[in-house]
């Protein structure tokens, strides 16, 4: 029973690879030919020690459709083109983050400091620190530094680094600055002083720290004051006048008092300007002498010869009566300045007639030529350093005036109100002398923190007078 089931298989099994044109894998089929197949596969299934011989003999059935045709280029350049799985997924992974990267916004590292951004501080203990001509300790020296003092950063290196400060340029060691935020920690850390530069005009200048306080003054662009301490949203300053009030830190940027670098040349020039104006300080001071010798000597005169006259009637009147008669005509002067003063600042009209138009112009421009130098309490250099009469004495100076310096100036030219000033006169303020350039601007030299600048006339207070020196000379 089991054989003939067998051969009924085989003879069933033949028809249907007749029938399938032959579908048989040639391992099996080896070289059987279409007569023999039946007996063939009856011999294969009887042999067969699988539990599906058929299934072993033909596998599956069905057969797959032929894809198009490819040419021999086409299937290289596939083949080219497929990337190993790993090289897939490497290639993946990075197509991925250069999305991420190309959809993440990019965030610029936060700067704390950024009066010292691309700048480094000079951190030495004391003295100054030689900025040298190329990188070497044995280098030509172009110039010098003060401590705190500020410089941009043009090319840094492992041991030196080449700076620009001031109108100097060269190379100083690494260990003596600090360079962006440890910059401005170093400055915090050693309490370098701070002041602001307004960035709003009108700014209001307050008695507290609030906006309900009362309101003392107003200050304007670009103009600096001193930093006493800083608050929230407040810093509390100092005004030129003296006077202390809070301003909103909105409105200000708040810095460290940092120096710049002088060079070789500048520090020369410098110290023949002093020797200049310790010379003729000493000659001011003999000629106060001599006068005072003079003076001693004309009373000695006058006294002996009161004391050789027979009577107080002969002599023509007593020295307690000179005395008297002098300070009668002190008080005189005084009262004629006084009433000139009231006189200038109540005229009715405020139309100044032009004078000179083309020189104040000269001077004006001359003088903005300098904007920028430093402030040197004492000095009369327009180019390396003069405070605010040694400012306007120079330039006028320049220009064949001869003028005195310090409170001199207050008492030289004639007396004119403010309302008068043409540009190129001074106008003074308590303990401060500008040159008055037009449209209610003043260009001086401020202080050490700012050197000579242009300001608003009201910048320290209400003007005191002003004095025409141009053609009263």
């Amino acid at each position: 029973m089991y054989k003939r089931s067998k051969k009924i298989l085989a003879t069933g099994l033949t028809t249907a690879l007749l029938l399938t044109s032959m579908a048989i894998p040639a391992t099996a089929a080896g070289d059987f030919s279409g007569i023999c197949i039946s007996a063939r596969v009856e011999e294969y299934i009887a042999e067969s020690t699988s539990e599906d011989p058929v299934n072993e003999l033909v596998g599956d059935f069905s057969v797959p459709e032929e894809p198009e045709a490819a040419s021999t280029e086409t299937l290289n350049k596939e083949k080219e083109e497929t990337p190993a799985p790993e090289k897939a997924e490497e290639e993946k992974k990075e197509a991925a983050e250069e999305t991420k990267e190309e959809e993440a916004p990019k965030k610029e590292a936060s700067v704390k400091y950024p009066q010292f951004k691309d700048r480094a501080i000079v951190t030495v203990e004391s003295g100054v620190l030689n900025i040298r001509e190329s990188a070497d300790p044995e280098a030509e020296i172009v110039g010098t530094i003060d401590r705190a003092g500020i410089a941009l950063v043009e090319e840094k290196g492992s041991e030196w680094t080449k700076v620009g400060s001031g109108n100097c340029e060269g190379y100083v060691k690494n260990e003596y600055i600090a360079f962006g935020d440890d910059a401005g920690k170093w400055a915090e850390d050693n309490n370098i002083p701070k002041y602001i530069k307004v960035q709003e005009s009108g700014l209001r200048v307050r008695k507290g720290a609030s906006t309900d306080s009362d309101i003392l003054d107003a200050v304007y662009v670009n103009e600096t004051y001193s930093v006493l301490s800083e608050e929230d949203d407040w810093v509390e300053i100092e005004m030129y006048d003296g006077t202390v009030g809070f301003v909103n830190s909105d409105y200000v940027e708040v810095r460290f008092e940092t120096p710049r670098a002088k060079t070789v040349e500048e520090i020369e020039e410098m110290r023949r300007a002093e020797e200049e104006d310790a010379r003729r300080e000493k000659e001011r001071q003999e000629e106060e002498e001599r006068e005072r010798q003079e003076e001693a000597a004309r009373k000695a005169a006058e006294e002996e010869n009161n004391n050789s006259s027979s009577s107080e009637s002969e002599s023509g009147s007593s020295a307690a009566e000179r005395s008297a008669e002098r300070i009668e005509r002190t008080e005189e002067i005084k009262k004629e300045n006084e009433k000139a003063i009231e006189a200038s600042e109540s005229e009715s009209s405020d139309e100044v007639v032009a004078t000179n138009s083309d020189l104040r112009a000269s001077m004006v421009a001359y003088a903005k030529q300098f904007l920028g130098n430093p402030y040197v309490w004492g000095g009369t250099s327009l180019t390396n350093g003069c405070d605010c009469s040694g400012f306007t004495m120079r330039i006028y100076e320049h220009f064949g005036y001869k003028i005195p310096r310090a409170g001199g100036q207050r008492t030289f030219g004639k007396l004119i109100s403010v309302s008068e000033a043409q540009p190129g006169d001074l106008v003074f303020y308590d303990g401060h002398v500008v040159m008055y350039i037009g449209d209610g601007k003043v260009i001086h030299a401020s202080c050490e923190r700012v050197g000579i600048i242009i300001s608003s006339l009201s910048y320290s207070g209400t003007p005191l007078f002003a004095r025409n020196i141009i053609d009263a000379y």
